[in-house]
């Protein structure tokens, strides 16, 4: 094979991750035919990843009826807001434009960047191009250089941009532990739980006070956002559970959904969500690894392992352990 053949490939197989991802997170810029081109590549694809990971085959355990609506009035109570909101403006709650404290996402990537990267979390050889968008949910990929992750946030300061801007350094931090010299289709293909493991543990340091402090967040406003953060992954993790049930039991959606919150969440948004499962269930047991890992490094190197060069570098043996393709 040619040179230049070569780089042919590697920007179409480029462009097919640029549609997969967006597919897989439901970007409306997709559209109709770029879903079916989605689902048309995976299953020429015989399952494997990219793509999402499949819904565990044993039903979800029930929850307690209205565990979601306890959570959302606990949300709203804290907020100050009434709990109609979550319906009303649903996005709107989850950023934190009621919170009373905004975070600009940009500073924020300034700051947290160079910090991962003297703890050794991020090798200070691997590169980040930042593509700045306007409410759209954000995304990382490989690109075809390699060495490099492309990186899309939101840029609208909000509280929320403390988890989502974590999370994408953490998909870039598993992705620059990927061999760099192998073809880019072999460099991006792993279990999407193993992807979301070491996402959600770098995540999670947006719900971390001391962690924002130290990235010269002042201290009340560390707070404010850590606490906004907190209650957001409580209610991804209800919602989470509540769309795989509703996968589970197609029939009994509407049901689930009422008792789940009490009529305070919109049956259409979950039953849009069912469509993605098999990505609400690879970020389930990614949570369930990230939780795993955060209360073994805790028990190791105390509340600030995340300070700790060692717990990063276990961090990264461990990712390698489960799942380098190849």
């Amino acid at each position: 094979m040619t040179g230049g053949a070569g780089l042919a490939d590697e920007a179409a197989v480029e462009q097919t991750i640029v549609l997969l991802r967006a597919a897989e997170l439901g970007l409306p810029a997709v559209g109709d035919d770029g879903r079916e081109l989605a689902a048309l590549l995976r299953s020429v694809m015989g399952g494997g990843p990219p793509g999402p990971a499949p819904v565990a085959s044993s039903a979800p355990a029930p929850a307690a009826p209205g565990a979601l609506a306890a959570v959302l009035r606990g949300w709203a109570a804290a907020m100050e807001v009434p709990v109609t909101a979550f319906r009303r403006d649903r996005r709107a709650v989850l950023r934190g434009d009621a919170a009373g404290v905004r975070l600009c996402p940009r500073r924020l990537l300034r700051a947290a960047v160079p910090r991962l990267r003297a703890l050794g979390a991020l090798p200070h050889e691997h590169r980040l191009s930042v593509v700045w968008t306007r409410d759209t949910p954000s995304v990382t990929f490989p690109v075809r250089i390699p060495g490099w992750s492309a990186v899309a946030l939101p840029d609208r300061p909000a509280p929320l941009c403390a988890q989502y801007v974590h999370h994408e350094l953490g998909h870039v931090m598993e992705l620059a532990g990927r061999p760099p010299g192998l073809p880019l289709a072999r460099r991006w293909r792993r279990p999407p739980e193993v992807a979301e493991w070491g996402a959600l543990v770098v995540e999670a340091l947006g719900r971390c006070p001391a962690w924002l402090a130290a990235l010269d967040v002042p201290p009340d406003t560390a707070r404010r956002i850590a606490d906004h953060c907190r209650w957001e992954d409580r209610y991804t993790r209800a919602l989470t559970a509540l769309i795989l049930r509703c996968a589970a039991r197609t029939g009994r959606l509407e049901t689930e959904v009422a008792e789940a919150s009490c009529g305070l969440l919109d049956p259409e948004h979950v039953r849009q969500e069912t469509l993605r499962a098999g990505y609400w269930s690879a970020i389930a047991e990614g949570r369930r690894l990230a939780d795993r890992t955060a209360a073994e490094f805790t028990v190791v190197w105390g509340e600030r392992w995340w300070d700790r060069r060692e717990s990063w570098q276990e961090l990264h043996e461990r990712l390698a352990a489960d799942g380098h393709p190849g």
